[in-house]
């Protein structure tokens, strides 16, 4: 009985060893896979012929470890083999790594039994006619490498098994097929698992023998006899035939002319025709499109058309391409193209193609780390406008001829404005050497005549870490860091970092809630008092603050630089300016007609405002008299228009207004000045004194200067008085009006009410 069964196991194994034989023959991307599943099916059937004929206990045993561990091992390439015959990914369905670490340890848990005899241990049995077997006297530890199997080979089933269902009709049979001869097998494991004889053994013959006809000759042979009645023999264009898993099935000759494996025509990115191909059938499906490849120096551009073959349910069970030759005809559109996508003076990209073609990198590339870099030329109009425009051009076209030359790493590049060039590049390309190093005749080279003007660059850095961002974002947050430096000779690059960014979203954050905080009274008028030495009252000064309903109390620092850069600051001070008539008008009724309120009159106000007709509007409005709404005017507001804004505040003292000018000494105020400027009080800032090298030369030109005021009838009031040294030294020199934290912090209306009233 032995001997017959070892032979039919001999026979099994030559069988599978032929079909191992022609599967290294085929020239498909499923072979390794198919190879491989018919090798442990090989395995199997060697470990079990030892177990069949062996009289020596331990050898059994082995070969039983090594047969359960092959099994698992089998099934894994069964799952592979069903997943990839079905046209799909294993990698997408399986984690791959998890898995083998999984069969790894099962495989060591199963070898293992040979030492500990954990999973089963070996029973003589006589059968037949009084021949010794071995039968498996299985523990519960040997179900938990069972289960691993019956689970992957479940898996196997049912990706088989949905094949079988979702497949057009022509397919239905191979997947079938193997499910079935399959689940055959797994039956009769189970029930023979733990017998002398496993009768399941031969099952693996049988479906050795189907996976290679099913894969390898019947439905690729089948295929190409339905495609073929309907591809014409003789066309003169390119067509191969593919399967509905994307391998090639048939091709004429000009196709094979154009498909040699071993120098294929390939794109732009490496990728050879025939891949191209069998991945766009695989993803888009039907589909008619223009591509350029190459193989050395011949390039070809064709326009290649898919066309499916589908069964009578509309499903598609092959397909064929049609590849013709258009190189002429594209190269004369490429000509145009480049009209329409590149800058004509520099020969780089456009603005509008340079973002198009950035994007198009950054989603080719996801696990590369990119930069988007612009350079912009400091000045530039001086060059053309005092050397002339053609000077201009040579400074830009060397500008550009640097970036496409010298600035290695950068994948694309382009100029998006009249001086402004921008590149994306690789983050480890980046040198900051290259830029900082630039000298002026870098910028003017094969220029005759030269200039006397230096040709500065400066840089700003975008690191791309939202990809989602549109490309033109990322060049407006590098041209953003370069305005930072804008100003600055000596520093080149500047990085769009966190901090900007953080301070962008903020200065959005209060423009947004800006509209909100003024009708809903978030914008509250705070007031410092202005005294005496000894701390009597005068008046006070109109302050702003935001009482956010989400950030709480957000100080002037943070809100009024954001609202003076884009125009908002107006409406802030419309706002407090009646806040602070409204007040006034309050105190009046009340008998306070001896307490003023100083309001601010930001350099914005006079483009945005008509400050003399607002201001006579607000006291008409609360009947109140103008001198107890003084006006506070920076010195900088002044100088920007000297003799308009001395009209404007002559007009306004006429009709009772006191005009104050904020910040004497801050900024371009001269004794030439002083002379000329009709305002009622100077307000000096204590940082005038803070900000000196020398603070006793300081304190004697303040010293002059408020003498001097005195003599010309301007009172001055000193603000950011924090210390009695401060309070004494201002005394002394003839200072009478003080304000600032030593005296009182600004406080809200309430407060200064319950203190001062």
């Amino acid at each position: 009985m032995k001997i017959l069964l070892g032979s039919i196991l001999t026979l099994a194994m030559i069988i599978i060893g032929i079909y191992i034989y022609k599967t290294q023959k085929e020239k498909h991307s499923m072979v390794r896979t198919v190879g491989r599943t018919l090798v442990i099916g090989l395995f199997i059937v060697l470990c079990n012929l030892v177990t069949l004929l062996t009289r020596y206990e331990w050898v059994c045993l082995a070969a039983y470890s090594l047969y359960f561990v092959a099994s698992c091992w089998l099934v894994y390439y069964l799952l592979r083999f069903s997943l990839e015959y079905i046209g799909r990914r294993f990698e997408d369905y399986v984690k791959r790594k998890l898995m083998l670490l999984l069969l790894f340890a099962d495989s060591l848990f199963v070898i293992l039994n040979n030492v500990f005899g954990h999973m089963f241990r070996l029973k003589s049995v006589v059968l037949f006619g009084g021949e010794q077997f071995y039968e498996l006297e299985i523990t519960w530890c040997f179900y938990i490498h069972y289960a691993i199997v019956l689970c992957l080979v479940v898996f196997s089933l049912i990706t088989l098994f949905y094949g079988s269902f979702t497949a057009p009709t022509f397919y239905r049979k191979k997947y079938l097929t193997i499910a079935i001869i399959t689940t055959a097998i797994t039956i009769l494991n189970i029930i023979t698992v733990s017998s002398a004889i496993d009768v399941s053994v031969a099952g693996y013959v049988v479906e050795a023998i189907s996976i290679y006809y099913c894969a390898f000759v019947y439905t690729p042979q089948k295929l190409l006899q339905s495609t073929l009645l309907q591809v014409t023999q003789d066309m003169s264009i390119a067509v191969f035939v593919l399967d509905a898993e994307g391998r090639r099935l048939y091709s004429n000759g000009f196709a094979e002319s154009l498909l040699v494996e071993e120098n294929p025509y390939v794109n732009a990115e490496g990728e050879p025709l025939e891949k191209w191909c069998s991945r766009k059938y695989r993803e888009v499906g039907e589909f008619c499109e223009e591509q350029a490849f190459s193989r050395g120096e011949d390039e070809v551009d064709l326009r290649i058309q898919l066309q499916q073959i589908r069964d009578k349910n509309n499903q598609a069970q092959g397909g064929y391409f049609v590849l013709q030759d258009r190189t002429q005809e594209i190269k004369d559109l490429k000509q145009e193209q480049y009209k329409a996508t590149h800058d004509s003076l520099t020969g780089l990209y456009n603005k509008d193609y340079f973002c198009e073609e950035a994007r198009r990198y950054l989603d080719k590339y996801p696990e590369l780390e990119f930069l988007v870099i612009c350079t912009d030329i400091k000045e530039f109009k001086i060059i053309n406008d005092s050397f002339g425009m053609p000077m201009g051009d040579a400074v830009l076209k060397n500008a550009a001829r640097l970036i496409k030359e010298e600035v290695n790493g950068a994948v694309v590049t382009g100029r998006i404005g009249s001086d402004v060039f921008a590149m994306l590049m690789p983050k480890k390309n980046f040198k900051e050497e290259f830029f900082t190093e630039l000298k002026n005749e870098d910028f003017l080279r094969g220029v005759e005549k030269s200039i006397a003007f230096p040709v500065v660059t400066h840089v700003g850095v975008f690191e791309v870490l939202e990809r989602d961002l549109p490309v033109s974002v990322m060049c407006d947050r590098a041209r953003m860091a370069i305005h930072t430096i804008k100003d600055d000779y000596h520093k080149r690059i500047a990085y769009y970092d966190e901090k900007l960014r953080e301070g962008i979203l903020k200065e959005q954050e209060f423009v947004r809630d800006f509209d909100q905080a003024l009708q809903t009274g978030q914008i509250k008028m705070f007031l410092q008092p202005q005294t005496t030495v000894d701390g009597t009252l005068l008046g006070t000064e109109a302050l702003v603050r935001w009482e956010h309903l989400e950030k709480g109390w957000i100080g002037p620092g943070e809100f009024i630089p954001v609202f003076e850069k884009n125009g908002l600051i107006s409406d802030i001070d419309r706002y407090i300016w009646e806040q602070a008539c409204k007040q006034l008008k309050t105190w009046k009724e009340q008998g306070r007609e001896d307490i003023y309120i100083s309001v601010n009159i930001s350099p914005r106000d006079f483009y945005f405002l008509n400050v003399y007709q607002t201001f006579m509007e607000l006291v008409e409005k609360y009947e109140i008299a103008p001198k107890n709404l003084k006006l506070e005017i920076t010195e900088t507001a002044i100088v920007m228009d000297f003799n308009r804004q001395m009209e404007l505040i002559t007009r306004l003292r006429r009709n009772g207004f006191v005009v104050e000018m904020d910040d004497f000494g801050s900024g371009y105020s001269s004794l030439n000045m002083l002379k000329d400027l009709h305002v009622d009080i100077l307000k000096i800032d204590m940082a005038f004194l803070n900000k000196a090298k020398d603070e006793e030369r300081s304190k004697k030109i303040l010293q002059m200067v408020i003498g001097l005021s005195k003599q010309l009838g301007m009172p001055v009031i000193t603000e950011g008085v924090e210390n009695e040294e401060q309070v004494s030294f201002l005394s002394e020199i003839g200072c009478e009006m003080f304000q600032g934290y030593y005296f009182a912090k600004p406080m809200s209306l309430e407060e200064f009410e319950r203190i001062y009233m």
